[in-house]
Protein backbone atom coordinates (compact mmCIF):
# COMPACT_ATOMS: atom_id res chain seq x y z
CA UNK A 1 0.00 0.00 0.00
CA UNK A 2 1.02 3.40 -1.10
CA UNK A 3 -0.33 6.70 1.08
CA UNK A 4 -0.81 10.49 -0.48
CA UNK A 5 -3.13 13.00 -0.28
CA UNK A 6 -6.60 14.41 -1.80
CA UNK A 7 -6.62 18.24 -1.39
CA UNK A 8 -10.03 19.15 -1.54
CA UNK A 9 -9.25 22.85 -1.60
CA UNK A 10 -12.09 24.39 -0.11
CA UNK A 11 -10.64 26.34 3.25
CA UNK A 12 -14.43 28.29 3.49
CA UNK A 13 -12.68 31.13 6.02
CA UNK A 14 -9.70 31.92 4.18
CA UNK A 15 -9.23 34.15 0.86
CA UNK A 16 -8.07 32.46 -1.93
CA UNK A 17 -4.13 33.40 -1.81
CA UNK A 18 -3.89 31.62 2.00
CA UNK A 19 -6.16 28.49 1.43
CA UNK A 20 -3.95 27.44 -1.63
CA UNK A 21 -0.63 28.51 0.12
CA UNK A 22 -2.25 26.17 2.88
CA UNK A 23 -2.82 23.40 0.29
CA UNK A 24 0.75 23.72 -1.20
CA UNK A 25 2.49 23.55 2.64
CA UNK A 26 0.21 20.69 3.08
CA UNK A 27 1.92 18.94 -0.24
CA UNK A 28 5.84 20.26 0.78
CA UNK A 29 4.68 18.15 4.17
CA UNK A 30 3.79 15.25 2.75
CA UNK A 31 6.39 15.37 0.37
CA UNK A 32 9.00 15.56 3.28
CA UNK A 33 7.39 12.73 5.08
CA UNK A 34 7.26 10.61 2.28
CA UNK A 35 4.06 10.12 1.04
CA UNK A 36 4.04 9.18 -2.76
CA UNK A 37 0.66 10.96 -3.63
CA UNK A 38 -0.45 14.58 -3.91
CA UNK A 39 -4.37 15.20 -5.79
CA UNK A 40 -5.32 18.24 -6.10
CA UNK A 41 -9.08 19.67 -6.62
CA UNK A 42 -9.78 21.79 -9.28
CA UNK A 43 -12.39 24.45 -8.10
CA UNK A 44 -11.27 27.63 -8.57
CA UNK A 45 -8.47 27.38 -11.00
CA UNK A 46 -7.38 24.19 -12.76
CA UNK A 47 -4.61 21.87 -10.59
CA UNK A 48 -2.00 22.47 -12.56
CA UNK A 49 -1.47 26.12 -11.55
CA UNK A 50 -0.97 25.24 -8.53
CA UNK A 51 0.95 21.82 -9.06
CA UNK A 52 3.71 24.04 -11.03
CA UNK A 53 3.80 26.32 -8.17
CA UNK A 54 4.38 23.22 -5.08
CA UNK A 55 6.69 21.69 -7.93
CA UNK A 56 10.03 23.66 -6.95
CA UNK A 57 8.78 23.24 -3.55
CA UNK A 58 8.90 19.33 -3.35
CA UNK A 59 11.53 16.75 -4.66
CA UNK A 60 10.01 13.44 -4.72
CA UNK A 61 5.77 12.96 -4.44
CA UNK A 62 3.75 12.74 -7.67
CA UNK A 63 1.19 15.17 -8.30
CA UNK A 64 -2.19 14.87 -9.99
CA UNK A 65 -5.39 16.79 -11.12
CA UNK A 66 -8.06 15.79 -9.04
CA UNK A 67 -9.55 16.85 -11.44
CA UNK A 68 -10.46 18.01 -14.21
CA UNK A 69 -13.36 18.45 -15.83
CA UNK A 70 -13.57 17.21 -19.15
CA UNK A 71 -16.51 18.85 -20.89
CA UNK A 72 -15.14 22.34 -19.94
CA UNK A 73 -11.65 22.32 -22.10
CA UNK A 74 -11.22 21.68 -25.49
CA UNK A 75 -9.08 17.69 -25.40
CA UNK A 76 -5.72 19.37 -26.45
CA UNK A 77 -5.29 22.08 -24.35
CA UNK A 78 -6.04 19.64 -21.73
CA UNK A 79 -3.24 17.73 -23.05
CA UNK A 80 -1.12 20.35 -23.85
CA UNK A 81 -1.50 21.54 -19.91
CA UNK A 82 -0.80 17.67 -18.96
CA UNK A 83 2.71 17.93 -20.63
CA UNK A 84 3.46 21.09 -19.57
CA UNK A 85 2.82 20.21 -15.93
CA UNK A 86 4.74 16.75 -16.68
CA UNK A 87 7.96 18.88 -17.63
CA UNK A 88 7.45 21.51 -14.61
CA UNK A 89 7.23 18.72 -12.45
CA UNK A 90 10.08 17.00 -14.23
CA UNK A 91 8.40 13.60 -14.64
CA UNK A 92 6.06 13.75 -11.60
CA UNK A 93 2.68 14.81 -13.25
CA UNK A 94 -0.48 12.52 -13.03
CA UNK A 95 -3.12 13.72 -15.41
CA UNK A 96 -6.68 12.74 -13.20
CA UNK A 97 -9.63 13.37 -15.45
CA UNK A 98 -13.60 13.30 -14.49
CA UNK A 99 -17.18 14.94 -14.94
CA UNK A 100 -17.41 17.82 -12.20
CA UNK A 101 -20.30 18.32 -10.58
CA UNK A 102 -21.95 22.09 -10.83
CA UNK A 103 -24.08 22.24 -14.14
CA UNK A 104 -23.56 25.37 -13.98
CA UNK A 105 -20.46 25.28 -15.26
CA UNK A 106 -21.30 23.72 -18.23
CA UNK A 107 -24.33 26.22 -19.16
CA UNK A 108 -21.00 28.89 -18.74
CA UNK A 109 -19.19 26.97 -21.46
CA UNK A 110 -21.82 26.74 -23.54
CA UNK A 111 -22.46 23.56 -23.50
CA UNK A 112 -25.65 21.12 -22.19
CA UNK A 113 -24.74 19.67 -18.45
CA UNK A 114 -26.70 15.71 -20.13
CA UNK A 115 -24.11 15.89 -22.81
CA UNK A 116 -21.43 15.65 -19.60
CA UNK A 117 -20.83 12.08 -19.76
CA UNK A 118 -20.64 11.40 -23.45
CA UNK A 119 -18.12 14.41 -23.67
CA UNK A 120 -16.09 12.67 -20.89
CA UNK A 121 -15.31 9.46 -22.28
CA UNK A 122 -15.12 11.41 -26.06
CA UNK A 123 -12.67 13.57 -24.80
CA UNK A 124 -10.33 11.06 -22.82
CA UNK A 125 -9.81 8.93 -26.21
CA UNK A 126 -8.64 11.86 -28.33
CA UNK A 127 -6.85 12.80 -25.41
CA UNK A 128 -5.05 9.51 -25.76
CA UNK A 129 -5.04 9.29 -29.18
CA UNK A 130 -3.22 12.65 -29.10
CA UNK A 131 -0.41 11.74 -26.60
CA UNK A 132 0.11 8.41 -28.48
CA UNK A 133 -0.24 10.74 -32.05
CA UNK A 134 3.16 10.28 -34.30
CA UNK A 135 2.13 13.24 -36.85
CA UNK A 136 -0.70 16.20 -37.09
CA UNK A 137 -4.30 14.42 -35.91
CA UNK A 138 -7.75 15.68 -37.28
CA UNK A 139 -11.08 15.39 -35.55
CA UNK A 140 -14.81 15.59 -36.82
CA UNK A 141 -16.55 15.38 -33.20
CA UNK A 142 -18.32 14.88 -31.32
CA UNK A 143 -18.52 17.72 -29.16
CA UNK A 144 -15.16 18.67 -30.28
CA UNK A 145 -13.08 19.43 -33.81
CA UNK A 146 -9.55 20.08 -34.45
CA UNK A 147 -7.39 19.94 -37.44
CA UNK A 148 -3.74 18.67 -37.97
CA UNK A 149 -3.44 18.91 -34.39
CA UNK A 150 0.17 18.51 -32.57
CA UNK A 151 1.26 18.56 -29.07
CA UNK A 152 4.44 21.22 -29.43
CA UNK A 153 5.23 19.94 -25.70
CA UNK A 154 6.12 16.97 -25.41
CA UNK A 155 5.89 14.83 -22.01
CA UNK A 156 8.92 13.59 -19.72
CA UNK A 157 7.06 10.47 -18.89
CA UNK A 158 6.48 8.13 -21.93
CA UNK A 159 4.53 7.40 -23.71
CA UNK A 160 2.11 9.60 -21.57
CA UNK A 161 1.60 10.89 -17.81
CA UNK A 162 -0.12 8.63 -15.81
CA UNK A 163 -3.99 8.56 -16.04
CA UNK A 164 -6.80 8.78 -13.26
CA UNK A 165 -10.68 9.00 -13.20
CA UNK A 166 -12.61 9.85 -10.97
CA UNK A 167 -15.46 7.74 -9.73
CA UNK A 168 -18.53 8.41 -7.35
CA UNK A 169 -22.27 6.53 -8.25
CA UNK A 170 -21.93 4.29 -11.01
CA UNK A 171 -19.43 1.86 -12.41
CA UNK A 172 -18.91 3.61 -15.77
CA UNK A 173 -16.08 5.36 -14.97
CA UNK A 174 -14.24 2.81 -13.31
CA UNK A 175 -15.06 0.39 -16.87
CA UNK A 176 -13.46 2.76 -18.81
CA UNK A 177 -10.75 3.29 -16.36
CA UNK A 178 -10.62 -0.20 -16.69
CA UNK A 179 -10.53 -0.27 -20.58
CA UNK A 180 -7.93 2.27 -21.07
CA UNK A 181 -5.66 1.34 -17.88
CA UNK A 182 -6.37 4.53 -15.43
CA UNK A 183 -6.01 4.49 -12.51
CA UNK A 184 -9.58 5.53 -9.80
CA UNK A 185 -10.12 8.24 -7.58
CA UNK A 186 -13.36 7.83 -5.30
CA UNK A 187 -13.76 10.42 -2.77
CA UNK A 188 -13.90 10.09 1.19
CA UNK A 189 -17.45 9.79 1.64
CA UNK A 190 -17.68 6.53 -0.76
CA UNK A 191 -19.63 4.11 0.91
CA UNK A 192 -17.39 0.71 1.36
CA UNK A 193 -20.42 -1.27 -0.34
CA UNK A 194 -19.22 0.56 -3.39
CA UNK A 195 -15.53 1.31 -3.14
CA UNK A 196 -15.53 -3.14 -3.30
CA UNK A 197 -18.18 -2.67 -6.22
CA UNK A 198 -15.64 -0.21 -7.94
CA UNK A 199 -12.64 -2.43 -7.31
CA UNK A 200 -15.20 -5.37 -8.41
CA UNK A 201 -16.06 -3.78 -11.89
CA UNK A 202 -12.66 -2.59 -12.16
CA UNK A 203 -10.70 -5.71 -12.39
CA UNK A 204 -13.42 -7.06 -14.85
CA UNK A 205 -13.00 -4.58 -17.07
CA UNK A 206 -8.58 -4.97 -17.04
CA UNK A 207 -9.65 -8.69 -17.96
CA UNK A 208 -12.22 -7.95 -20.86
CA UNK A 209 -9.55 -5.54 -22.03
CA UNK A 210 -6.71 -7.75 -21.70
CA UNK A 211 -5.01 -6.33 -19.02
CA UNK A 212 -3.33 -7.59 -16.09
CA UNK A 213 -5.95 -7.17 -13.08
CA UNK A 214 -4.56 -4.69 -10.52
CA UNK A 215 -7.05 -3.74 -7.47
CA UNK A 216 -3.91 -1.28 -6.69
CA UNK A 217 -5.20 0.97 -9.34
CA UNK A 218 -7.78 2.40 -7.28
CA UNK A 219 -7.40 5.15 -4.28
CA UNK A 220 -9.02 4.86 -1.31
CA UNK A 221 -9.73 8.73 0.06
CA UNK A 222 -10.32 8.87 3.77
CA UNK A 223 -10.34 11.79 6.69
CA UNK A 224 -7.59 10.90 8.87
CA UNK A 225 -6.28 12.20 12.15
CA UNK A 226 -3.67 10.79 14.29
CA UNK A 227 -2.85 11.57 17.97
CA UNK A 228 -1.18 10.02 20.80
CA UNK A 229 -4.14 9.05 21.99
CA UNK A 230 -8.07 8.67 20.92
CA UNK A 231 -9.46 11.32 23.24
CA UNK A 232 -6.65 14.08 21.96
CA UNK A 233 -7.50 12.94 18.29
CA UNK A 234 -11.34 13.28 18.86
CA UNK A 235 -11.04 17.00 20.33
CA UNK A 236 -8.38 18.15 17.91
CA UNK A 237 -10.63 17.54 15.35
CA UNK A 238 -14.23 17.98 16.92
CA UNK A 239 -14.49 22.18 16.44
CA UNK A 240 -13.27 21.65 12.88
CA UNK A 241 -14.91 19.34 11.24
CA UNK A 242 -18.51 20.05 13.09
CA UNK A 243 -17.71 23.13 11.16
CA UNK A 244 -17.06 21.03 7.66
CA UNK A 245 -20.38 19.03 8.30
CA UNK A 246 -22.73 22.36 8.56
CA UNK A 247 -20.28 23.46 5.51
CA UNK A 248 -21.25 20.66 3.52
CA UNK A 249 -24.79 20.13 4.43
CA UNK A 250 -25.66 23.62 2.70
CA UNK A 251 -22.99 23.83 0.19
CA UNK A 252 -22.30 20.57 -0.82
CA UNK A 253 -24.58 17.47 0.80
CA UNK A 254 -23.98 14.87 -1.56
CA UNK A 255 -20.68 14.96 0.50
CA UNK A 256 -22.45 13.58 3.33
CA UNK A 257 -25.99 12.41 2.54
CA UNK A 258 -24.99 8.74 2.09
CA UNK A 259 -23.93 9.36 5.89
CA UNK A 260 -27.43 10.08 7.21
CA UNK A 261 -27.96 7.25 9.91
CA UNK A 262 -31.13 5.09 9.43
CA UNK A 263 -34.46 6.87 9.34
CA UNK A 264 -32.68 10.17 10.19
CA UNK A 265 -32.18 13.51 8.17
CA UNK A 266 -28.99 15.07 7.34
CA UNK A 267 -29.27 17.15 10.35
CA UNK A 268 -28.78 13.61 12.19
CA UNK A 269 -25.47 13.35 11.00
CA UNK A 270 -22.49 14.33 13.93
CA UNK A 271 -19.22 14.01 14.46
CA UNK A 272 -19.30 11.91 17.07
CA UNK A 273 -21.31 9.32 14.98
CA UNK A 274 -19.30 9.64 11.81
CA UNK A 275 -16.49 8.93 14.16
CA UNK A 276 -18.15 5.94 16.12
CA UNK A 277 -18.89 4.39 13.14
CA UNK A 278 -15.55 4.33 11.25
CA UNK A 279 -16.72 7.38 8.61
CA UNK A 280 -13.57 9.25 9.80
CA UNK A 281 -9.99 7.57 10.51
CA UNK A 282 -9.13 9.31 13.93
CA UNK A 283 -7.52 8.28 16.89
CA UNK A 284 -4.38 6.87 18.08
CA UNK A 285 -1.75 5.64 16.10
CA UNK A 286 -3.13 1.90 16.94
CA UNK A 287 -7.16 2.63 16.27
CA UNK A 288 -6.14 4.08 13.39
CA UNK A 289 -4.30 0.82 12.09
CA UNK A 290 -6.90 -1.07 13.22
CA UNK A 291 -9.49 1.09 11.13
CA UNK A 292 -7.29 1.15 7.78
CA UNK A 293 -6.86 -2.80 8.53
CA UNK A 294 -10.50 -3.67 8.35
CA UNK A 295 -11.25 -0.73 5.34
CA UNK A 296 -8.92 -2.57 3.34
CA UNK A 297 -10.46 -6.18 3.85
CA UNK A 298 -14.22 -4.96 3.48
CA UNK A 299 -13.48 -2.80 0.45
CA UNK A 300 -11.29 -5.72 -1.49
CA UNK A 301 -8.44 -4.08 -1.07
CA UNK A 302 -6.75 -1.10 -3.10
CA UNK A 303 -3.74 0.71 -3.83
CA UNK A 304 -3.34 3.98 -2.26
CA UNK A 305 -4.51 5.33 1.03
CA UNK A 306 -5.03 9.29 0.38
CA UNK A 307 -5.68 11.31 3.12
CA UNK A 308 -8.59 13.79 2.70
CA UNK A 309 -6.50 17.83 2.79
CA UNK A 310 -7.09 20.91 1.90
CA UNK A 311 -9.64 21.57 4.80
CA UNK A 312 -8.57 23.76 8.00
CA UNK A 313 -8.51 20.51 10.04
CA UNK A 314 -7.44 20.92 13.73
CA UNK A 315 -4.21 23.43 13.16
CA UNK A 316 -1.78 23.29 10.42
CA UNK A 317 0.76 22.62 13.06
CA UNK A 318 -1.13 19.45 14.30
CA UNK A 319 -2.12 18.79 11.57
CA UNK A 320 1.65 18.36 9.97
CA UNK A 321 1.97 16.28 13.73
CA UNK A 322 -0.67 13.89 12.61
CA UNK A 323 0.62 12.96 9.29
CA UNK A 324 4.26 12.49 10.95
CA UNK A 325 2.41 10.30 13.63
CA UNK A 326 0.85 8.66 10.40
CA UNK A 327 3.86 7.93 8.80
CA UNK A 328 6.23 7.23 11.78
CA UNK A 329 3.95 4.96 13.28
CA UNK A 330 0.87 3.61 11.03
CA UNK A 331 2.50 3.39 7.35
CA UNK A 332 5.44 0.82 8.64
CA UNK A 333 2.58 -1.42 9.67
CA UNK A 334 0.12 -1.49 7.15
CA UNK A 335 2.49 -1.14 4.23
CA UNK A 336 2.62 -4.55 3.29
CA UNK A 337 -1.06 -4.82 2.23
CA UNK A 338 -1.20 -5.79 -1.35
CA UNK A 339 -4.65 -5.65 -3.28
CA UNK A 340 -2.38 -7.37 -6.09
CA UNK A 341 -1.15 -10.67 -4.56
CA UNK A 342 -3.65 -12.93 -5.07
CA UNK A 343 -3.71 -11.95 -8.70
CA UNK A 344 0.29 -12.18 -9.02
CA UNK A 345 -0.16 -15.94 -7.33
CA UNK A 346 -3.04 -16.75 -10.10
CA UNK A 347 -0.63 -16.36 -12.54
CA UNK A 348 2.42 -18.04 -11.46
CA UNK A 349 0.60 -20.87 -11.29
Amino acid sequence: MEFGIFSNSRRFNLDLATAWDRDIFEVVTADKLGFQEAWISEHQTPAELIIAKAAPLTKNIRMGSGVRPLGYYHPIQIALEANAADQLTHGRYMLGIGHGFHPKQMEWRGRDPKDTRAMVETSARLIIDLFNARGPLDFDGPYWTGRQMVLQCPSVQKPYPPMAIAASKTVDSVQLAGELGFMVLTGDFIPVPRLKMFGDALVEAQLKAGRQPSRSMLRSTRVIYVAENDKVAREDMRASYEETIAWEIVNTPHHQVERIPAGGTLQDITYDYLVDTGNLFIGSPDTVRKKIENHFEVTGGFGTLLFHAGRDYATPEKLARSMKLFMDEVAPKVRHLDADAKYRAAAAE
